[in-house]
């Protein structure tokens, strides 16, 4: 059973994991550091956590689990500055968005070190906006190394599902290849939606369909630039993908081949309704 939780950023996703674990066990301690010193207020002020401690030495010394929730670009600086100060017996993990870089980087510290994407999030920011309920049913998909101790990997599986989430393990490959169809292409995609909106007319008619379809546009556009940069290439061929089925369906709106478009259509609502059933 982990007894002390530690925390390298506290954001939507990591505040919203502090507050289901305070929630699920409020036996466990939590502590935390972040770059804000408003955030960091906020979270103990809340009863989030616990401690605050002054350095990352203090943080990590006895934490049973590190989870570092920072933004993309600092995760590897953080995972070789806080690996030599923990216990051997300690678990690291981040909650990065894209996983083959980080994975690839992280080689030499896979004796403590899992990487992980936590598939929940809102296009709101901040810790304010964390909300435990967010765990309930989400994916957490773990991205182990070869040489990965396999009781660290079971620990973590375990302690997230207890939480709430439902973990899995994937290849770091595996796991890029798929989140950019689903998760990066469609902000992508929500994006440029929102360029046709190009006057007040069409803003003006805007109404829920709009709404749902662009939601994810208002994430943060720092998050956009870091997944374009670190999973780029799977980005560019699920935006080639998708370019292809756009140029499909002009071709059959175009040539007014009506069967064929509604076929077309009712493949896409069902795979969604599979999907979300």
């Amino acid at each position: 059973m982990l007894q002390k939780v530690a925390f390298i950023g506290l954001g939507l996703i990591g505040g919203s994991i502090a507050r289901a674990i305070r929630e699920k066990y409020p036996g466990i301690t939590l502590a935390a550091r972040t770059a804000s010193a408003k955030t960091l207020a906020y979270a103990a002020d809340s009863g989030i956590i616990q401690e605050t401690p002054g350095s990352l030495a203090l943080l990590a010394r006895d934490a049973d689990l590190i989870i570092i929730a920072t933004p993309i670009e600092l995760i590897l600086d953080y995972l070789k500055q806080v690996y030599p100060l923990c216990k051997p017996e300690a678990i690291i993990i981040d909650t990065g968005s894209t996983k083959q870089q980080i994975v690839e980087g992280a080689k030499k510290y896979a004796d403590k070190f899992i990487g992980c994407h936590p598939l929940f999030g809102s296009e709101k920011t901040g810790i304010e906006y964390a909300d435990s309920a967010l765990l309930k049913g989400a994916r957490f998909v773990f991205t182990p190394l070869q040489n990965t101790p396999e009781t660290k990997l079971l620990t973590v599986l375990k302690f997230f599902k207890r939480l709430g989430a439902r973990p899995c393990r994937a290849g770091a490959g595996e796991h890029d290849e798929a989140v950019a169809a689903i998760s990066h292409v469609p902000y992508f995609n929500a994006v440029a939606l929102l360029q046709l909106a190009d006057n007040d007319a069409k803003r003006a008619l805007a109404a829920t369909g709009f709404q749902s379809c662009t939601r994810v546009a208002e994430s943060d556009p720092v998050w956009g630039a870091a997944i374009a940069r670190t999973n780029k290439k799977a980005i560019l061929r699920g935006l080639k993908n998708l370019q292809k089925e756009l140029r499909w369906l002009a071709t059959l709106i175009g040539k007014n081949q009506i069967k064929e478009l509604i076929r077309y259509l009712e493949v896409s609502r069902q795979i969604r309704r599979e999907i979300y059933k």
